[in-house]
């Protein structure tokens, strides 16, 4: 293999004493050395590549720990029903008329009841006036609500005399009308059971969008947490199809869907793999499961009840024993386990469950728990202590922050969202994710909110929570590679790790001005070959 030389202003390499080197030496698809430009020149030895990019930053790829692929890159063919650019239920209905015309099923996605004019969900009488004849579903932008019409609903066999009167998880009206409303995960799947499915060929598709934009972006590993939400077992199909070929654009580490995880172990097992076997860029290391909803949807677990709804704690998904169960079945089979937990009711449970699965067998896992919104510093004492991961779902700070201060949680526990400086105080290795597609896939954005914690509407949310530029860079490249046991094959630019890189086109100080233009891409780098 040829040898390449890389130099650059300033090439940071996140290695154990945060180096930053002039030049880089790539053998292959490894890191070989790094140090001056004469020094490195005289270890790439005679007849090397060498790429100069003066004026660039050079950091490690960038790791996104934790985005929906699939879902992300199905709804390029659904109507966009966020806001913006849909700001009424009116506009939102305009959305659904314009999918293409055809005998299937009328698809959206984003609608947020918090931002519409009208200040509500969406209901089957508000889709039923999109048509009358073909299903309609619309996916909130949590992901964890859908609202159907009525054909959607008799499509799958949903309808007033099948749903038990008292189930929380398909609403009613006073007169015990459904509204349409499929309420958290379980209920979501159920109504979309009865969509036709999908071709292999549209599900590899899908994947091929969304993890070609990760690299755009200058990411070089995925955590896809949550294989299956879509399409179910066809989308590990559909990795493994692309992995096989070696079409995977950049690595992927996958969490199986709770219920796929416990049907395959039913069924006989399923392999899950803590590193990846040469020369694959894809490994399934485990299964997610949910422990509660979402702090939007007032249907995150708190311990203190929310601000708009004093008598309103949110639940969990769970009893204790049951998600305990799930989870220690996963550890047992050699997996790694997420769990979603937005509210710290939800952190606790998680907490607990993961904890006791460790202890059934002394494996420390470094099983994971996923966005950890509201918490407080006993829980991250706590999941510093079981070795736990966490992977902080920061966003909510720029897209929600504004909402969650003044109407879900108040301003005092608002302001400890996502509270990133005492993890770090405490020592804890977190990730930061979008959660693509429920906020966009822009890693540098997400760094720049871990720094400066502003809101959509200006405000500085928690500044006591800040993080400097290189932590939350570290939390995007080191520590997210430690969540996965990747951290001697990723993260860092030290000698022997993978050659994943990104050249940006600016400083890295400009993450720390909230009015700064973000530095952008130029090259990415994947197993030392340069990304088309």
């Amino acid at each position: 293999m040829r040898r390449t030389l890389l130099t650059a202003d300033r090439i940071f390499t996140q290695d154990t004493t945060n180096s930053i080197v002039e030049a880089l030496v790539i053998d292959g698809d490894r890191v070989l050395a790094g140090g001056t430009r004469k020094d490195m020149a005289d270890r790439a030895g005679p007849g090397i590549r060498h790429l100069d990019l003066p004026g660039a930053t050079v950091i490690p790829g960038l790791i996104e720990s934790h985005i929906h692929p699939t879902y992300a890159g199905l709804t390029d063919g659904w109507a966009d029903c966020r806001t913006p650019p849909c700001s009424s239920i009116v506009d939102i209905q305009r959305a659904l008329r314009g999918v293409a015309p055809s005998a299937g099923w009328i698809r959206g996605w984003g609608y947020d009841d918090t931002q519409v004019r009208e200040c509500r969900h969406l209901t089957r009488d508000d889709l039923d006036a999109v048509s009358t004849v073909r299903p309609v579903i619309v996916l909130h932008i949590s992901g964890h609500f859908a609202v159907a019409n009525t054909v959607a609903l008799a499509t799958a066999g949903i309808d007033e005399s099948t749903v038990d009167p008292g189930d929380p998880q398909f609403p009613r009206t006073a007169d015990g009308r459904l509204t349409g409303m499929a309420w958290e995960i379980d209920a979501v799947a159920r109504l979309s059971a009865a969509i036709p499915n999908i071709t292999d060929a549209e599900v590899r598709a899908a994947l091929l969008r969304s993890l070609e934009l990760a690299r755009s972006r200058g990411i070089t590993t995925v955590h896809d947490l949550g294989v299956g939400l879509s399409a179910g077992m066809q989308e590990l199909a559909a990795y493994r199809a692309l992995d096989n070929n070696r079409e995977l654009p950049v690595h992927t580490v996958g969490f199986l869907r709770g219920d796929l995880t416990t049907d395959a172990l039913d069924n006989g097992g399923i392999g899950f793999a803590a590193t990846a076997s040469p020369g694959s860029r894809f490994r399934l290391a485990g299964a997610k499961f949910w422990a509660d909803g979402s702090i939007q949807g007032l249907s995150a677990a708190l311990r203190a009840p929310y601000t708009c709804s004093p008598d309103h704690h949110g639940d969990l998904l769970y009893p204790q024993e049951q998600l305990d169960a799930m989870v220690l079945r996963v550890h047992r089979a050699g997996g790694q386990v997420a769990v979603h937990a937005n509210g710290d009711a939800a952190v606790g449970a998680a907490i607990s469950a993961l904890r006791s699965a460790q202890a059934s067998d002394g494996r420390r896992a470094r099983h994971r728990i996923e966005h950890c919104q509201v918490t407080d510093s006993t829980d991250l004492a706590a999941i510093r202590k079981a070795e736990l991961g966490v992977s902080f779902f920061v966003n909510h700070v720029l897209h929600w922050g504004d909402r969650h201060r003044d109407r879900f949680l108040g301003p005092e526990r608002a302001a400890d969202l996502d509270p990133l400086a005492c993890a770090a105080a405490l020592g804890l290795r977190f990730g930061l994710h979008s959660d693509c597609p429920i906020t966009p896939m822009d890693p540098l954005q997400t760094i720049r909110t871990a720094v400066t914690r502003l809101t959509k509407g200006g405000s500085v949310l928690g500044a006591d929570q800040r993080i400097g530029v290189h932590r939350a860079i570290q939390a995007m490249t080191t520590d997210s590679a430690y969540l996965v046991h990747d951290e001697h094959q990723a993260g860092t630019l030290a000698p022997g790790q993978r050659a994943d890189l990104v050249a940006l086109d600016g400083d890295l100080t400009a993450l720390a001005d909230g009015a700064a233009e973000i530095p952008r891409p130029a090259l990415v780098m994947i197993d030392g070959r340069w990304a088309a």
